[in-house]
């Protein structure tokens, strides 16, 4: 049996972040392994220690250059092959707030478990190593108790005769190994803090992202200009850094047919969310 892994981060895990982002890489480990040899010779290369989405201020900067590396590396190596995916869940605080009582209001956990099971059912493997980034906000065990509940196939067992063979071929969720790891030792963990950076970004700032993005439609080489009248905002550089990124982003996911839009809800998200490079909005139960 092959085995898969996961490794996972969040952006906007604070009070009153408006937008909550959890990203995971997934994939057969054999793989991963040749992503993080890449990752890791990126980072080499640049003379930097890692690779985070709040380093993200300028764009020459040496940080920025090994991020955009991380994203065309993921892309055109592994993720147009179906090879690994990255999936990314966000979830507007605003509209959770606005449509639940607190005591009510989804937790990380419950996120967790929404993108995890999506992911294993992609995978359809059922026995997994978990490797999140550090963060004493969550309680994986809680995590990993409702997903081993959980079976690959939904739906009932309407003939009890067929109980034994049914549950045989629709077993449950299996972790063998969930170990927490710091991002500066983990390249996988810092690819997954870089698109739970952009996801989040990129709907904090929502026009302004498609505007800059979108300019990228009609670059024949991908070289990135401004939108006409673009460049008289004022924008601060940090952010102005972080529009480019995401439009190389975008460019890259248009180049692979990989289906994610910008245009249709003014931040990054995935029309078929078995694209191996998934965006999703989480959307609370009214």
């Amino acid at each position: 049996m092959n085995r898969f892994s996961v490794y996972s981060d969040e952006s906007g895990i604070n009070k009153y972040d408006p937008y909550t982002s959890i990203a995971v890489v997934s994939g057969e480990e054999s793989t991963l392994k040749s992503l993080r040899t890449k990752l890791s010779k990126i980072i080499e290369d640049k003379n930097i220690k890692e690779v985070k989405f709040v380093g993200v201020t300028k764009y020459g900067s040496t940080i920025t250059q090994a991020a955009r590396k991380f994203i065309e590396c993921t892309l055109d190596d592994f993720a147009c092959y179906h090879k690994v995916r990255v999936d990314i869940i966000t979830r507007n605080n605003q509209l959770v707030h606005s449509n639940t009582n607190s005591s009510n209001e989804p937790q990380l956990e419950h996120l967790y478990y929404c993108l995890l099971s999506h992911i294993i059912r992609q995978w359809q493997n059922v026995v997994w190593d978990f490797y999140p980034d550090v963060n004493s906000k969550i309680n994986w065990s809680e995590i990993i108790d409702y997903l081993e509940n959980t079976r690959l196939h939904r739906g009932n067992i309407r003939n009890p005769l067929l109980i034994d063979l049914v549950l045989e071929e629709n077993p449950r969720f299996r972790f063998n190994e969930v170990q927490q790891l710091h991002s500066i030792n983990e390249p996988l963990i810092q690819l997954t803090d870089l698109f739970a950076g952009m996801a989040r970004f990129s709907n904090e700032e929502n026009s302004k992202c498609v505007q800059y993005a979108l300019s990228y439609a009609n670059q024949k080489q991908g070289k990135f200009q401004f939108p006409f009248g673009y460049n008289e905002i004022n924008v601060h550089k940090s952010r102005e850094c972080r529009y480019r990124l995401i439009g190389d982003l975008y460019h890259l996911c248009g180049k692979h047919k990989l289906y994610v839009s910008l245009r249709e809800k003014k931040h990054l998200w995935t029309r078929r969310h078995k694209s191996p490079i998934n965006f999703w909005d989480y959307k609370p139960n009214k």
